[in-house]
């Protein structure tokens, strides 16, 4: 069940200033836009735009993507090397293995795992500060 619109951009916008506030400047510019974290990833080969997609948060985990300019999800290929697993087998696009992503749940591999289990504990913060960690920064 899909929270209303004015609940789930509050339950963002908490935890963008949860993330900010523990991140410090490593989430210089996180920010919520409309269902979507967005953050940047700056490193010395380039830069990535990093989308957490929470539309069906948190009844379920964030979808993890690096996105262009326009918002469509970078060909695996465009990702930051050794952030993607390859093309998720069940949702066909580029993913994270990373707990506490839509994609690691759905993977056949971590079906034993439960999301429901995490919710409470693996918020956005600890997911960015993992992601940041898996990029080197």
């Amino acid at each position: 069940m899909a929270l209303h619109p004015a609940v789930l951009a509050d339950l963002l916008d908490a935890e963008v200033e949860l993330a900010r506030s523990r991140l410090g400047a490593r989430a210089f510019d996180l920010h919520r836009d409309g269902d979507a974290l967005l953050m940047s990833l700056v490193r010395p080969d380039g830069s990535w735009t990093l989308r957490l997609d929470g539309a069906r948060y948190d009844a379920e985990p964030f979808d993890v993507a690096l996105v262009d300019d326009d918002g469509a999800v970078l060909p695996v290929e465009r990702w930051i090397p050794n952030l993607a697993g390859g093309i998720h087998p069940v949702l066909g696009v580029p993913w994270v293995c990373v707990s506490g992503t839509r994609g690691y749940y759905m993977h056949q591999s971590h079906y034993a795992e439960r999301w429901d289990a995490v919710r409470y504990l693996q918020r956005a913060e600890s997911l960015i500060a993992h992601l940041l960690a898996k990029v080197g920064l």
